[in-house]
């Protein structure tokens, strides 16, 4: 073999090399933005029934008022965000005022043993749990797209084909805390 043939095929092996890097970085940045979007398909999913809470424990406990202005207030606020990092305060404290207003509501005997209510407080409980899991199985991709693009020797040039470390999406304060609130009273 001539040396030209030599570095024909060493060209060769590192451009096949480079591009099957290539096409891996994108599978992997194609799998953390779907893990997004189903966490955001979660988080969404929990801003809507924060009208419902307000609206069905409204009658029973309209002295509480301050509590669902919070909620208001604090899903206003989760839904103004764009970024990954940005969202994980707004959607903690949206998850902590949540959980605060329905550990408020069971003071109510009446509201405790109505229906609406108690399927309501599933959901919620239910759509807590899926946030949860939405959220490890990003964290679990970006995890993954991060540790490919920073080890050798796809580190060399991920950077200049525009591949740049994903941002996890942090845990909610309420899951971090135990909650003593019961689902189904």
């Amino acid at each position: 073999m001539t040396p030209l043939v030599v570095l024909l095929i060493v060209i060769a092996a590192l451009t096949l090399f480079v591009g099957f890097s290539y096409n891996q970085l994108v599978r992997l940045r194609n799998k953390v933005d779907e893990a997004w979007q189903d966490v955001d398909v979660q988080l969404q999913r929990r801003h809507d029934l924060v009208p419902k809470l307000v609206e069905i424990t409204k009658g029973y406990a309209a002295h509480e008022r301050a509590i669902f202005d919070e909620v208001a207030r604090a899903r206003s606020e989760a839904q103004a965000v764009a970024g990954v990092a940005d969202r994980s305060a707004p959607e903690a404290k949206l998850a902590s005022v949540l959980t605060s207003a329905v550990a408020v509501v069971e003071a109510y005997p009446e509201l405790r043993a109505a229906e609406s209510f108690l399927e309501l407080q599933h959901e919620i409980a239910h759509t807590e749990d899926e946030v949860a899991a939405a959220r490890y199985i990003y964290n679990g991709n970006v995890r993954v797209f991060n540790t490919r693009i920073q080890t050798l020797p796809v580190s060399l040039y991920a950077e200049a084909f525009g591949f740049g470390p994903a941002e996890f999406f942090q845990a909610d304060l309420a899951e971090k805390v135990p909650s003593d609130v019961k689902v189904g009273g």
